[in-house]
């Protein structure tokens, strides 16, 4: 891999960081929104902003993997698995996991506050 051909790959996966974004920030408004409503004695609290702060956070931290791991296989494994190949699956199954992990979770939050 040259230096051009790292630079497309960064290009690729961070073109479509704000696709990953907007659809995981989606489904938490849906999921905080059909929370919030649906428990009319919750009360919105500033350790609640931090965490959906943190989970943002989160989320694109485990976006960056996908570009990891090509260079992992670039470099260490000498382009052996040509994970490239796979990097729209790598992506569309990763958005679609962290889209419903994100309902998952907020939907178990606002269920069970006692849990919390």
């Amino acid at each position: 891999m040259t230096l051009d051909e790292f630079k497309m790959d960064m290009k690729w996966w961070e073109s479509k960081r704000w696709i990953f974004n907007l659809s995981v920030g989606l489904f938490g408004i849906y999921a905080s929104y059909d929370g919030v409503t649906s428990n009319m004695e919750y009360s919105w609290t500033r350790a609640d902003t931090m965490g959906i702060i943190w989970w943002g956070i989160g989320a694109n931290i485990l976006y960056s993997l996908g570009i990891l791991a090509e260079l992992f296989d670039w470099y260490y494994l000498k382009n052996k698995l040509h994970i490239k190949r796979f990097r729209l699956f790598f992506f569309i199954s990763g958005l679609l996991f962290s889209c419903f992990w994100t309902l998952w979770c907020t939907w178990l939050y606002f269920a069970k506050p006692h849990l919390w």
